[in-house]
This record gives structure tokens, sequence and C-alpha cells, in this order.
């Protein structure tokens, strides 16, 4: 009777191939990791655009004024954007919404992440008219990731933006 020969590895090729293994993961975690963050930032940006280029369209099919605001359930008055954005139909065209007025839709904005909105208007909530222009003229959200500025939208008051991916930073600090 022939014996068959046994196909294992001994236990120095095992440990070698975790240690290997142990070393390749250490340098892959951080990229790993940052690839992430990045990713997350990405999405942010991308729901940014969608929600501002919705609120738009809505404004212009609707013929009637669209506003996005800060809050859960009524708009916060500020200016630091976290938690949700609120997307209306603003009948009476005061930014805040009121309980005659339909709500269109909800975006969530990641825990760690805020919106800082800036207009030359000074105010806490972004419009368009229904021609699709804004009541703000000119502003720019930038996307803060704890207090450091990773992107801007910047909006034009024709309704238009632009990714600037080189923000200024003290717009997030506070």
């Amino acid at each position: 009777m022939r014996s068959r020969p046994q196909n294992a590895f001994t236990l120095p090729e095992t440990l070698i191939a975790l240690t290997i293994a142990a070393i390749v993961l250490a340098f892959a975690t951080p990229a790993l990791s940052a690839l992430l963050q990045q990713d997350r930032h990405t999405t942010e940006i991308n729901q940014m655009h969608a929600s501002l280029n919705y609120a738009r369209g809505q404004a212009i099919q609707t013929r009637t004024m669209v506003s996005l605001c800060a809050g859960d359930d009524n708009c916060r008055d500020s200016r630091a954007w976290h938690g949700r954005i609120l997307i209306f139909l603003d009948a009476n065209r005061n930014g805040q919404l009121d309980e005659d007025e339909q709500l269109l839709k909800i975006v969530d904005i990641h825990p760690r992440h805020r919106w800082n909105w800036a207009n030359f208007r000074q105010k806490s909530h972004m419009s368009f008219r229904p021609d699709g222009t804004t009541h703000s003229l000119n502003g720019t959200f930038t996307l803060c990731d704890k207090g450091i500025a990773i992107r801007g939208v910047v909006i034009n008051i024709t309704g238009r933006t632009m990714v600037n991916k080189s923000p200024d930073n003290d717009r997030c600090r506070g």
C-alpha cells in the first residue's frame, strides 16, 4: 500500500505568511481610511449639487419660490448647516417652512460634516425664484469636516453651481 504525500504548511511557513499579511494590512489601513473619507466628501458635494439642482428645477416647474434651509422640522436661523436640509415650496417667500407650505424633500448631512452658507444678503436660507435665479445674488456653501474646509459649492445669481476646490478655511472656524 502506497502512502499519500501530505500537502500542508509547516509552522514557520504559516508564521511568515501571517507576518507578511499583517505588514501589508498595517500599510493598507491608513490608505483605505483616507479613501473612505474622500469618498464621503465627494458624496456630500454631489448631494449638495443634486439638492440645489432639484430645488431650482422645482422652482421653475411649479413657478413658485423654492427654499432650502437647515433644520429638523423647522428652519434654524443659522448659516452653519448640519443635520438636515429641508427643501420646500416657499409661497410667502420668507425662507421659513410654515404649516401651510409643502415640504418637497429632506436631505441628511453626514454627522461629522457641516455646510457653511455665505451670501451677500447674510440670509440663513437659500431660495430660488420661479425663473430659477437666486434671491441671494452669489454665494458659497463650504463643506467643513472638523473645522477644515474641504470644498465649496459656489452658486451665482442665475442659479448655476460650480465646485471650488480650494475654499477658505476661515469659513469653517467657529
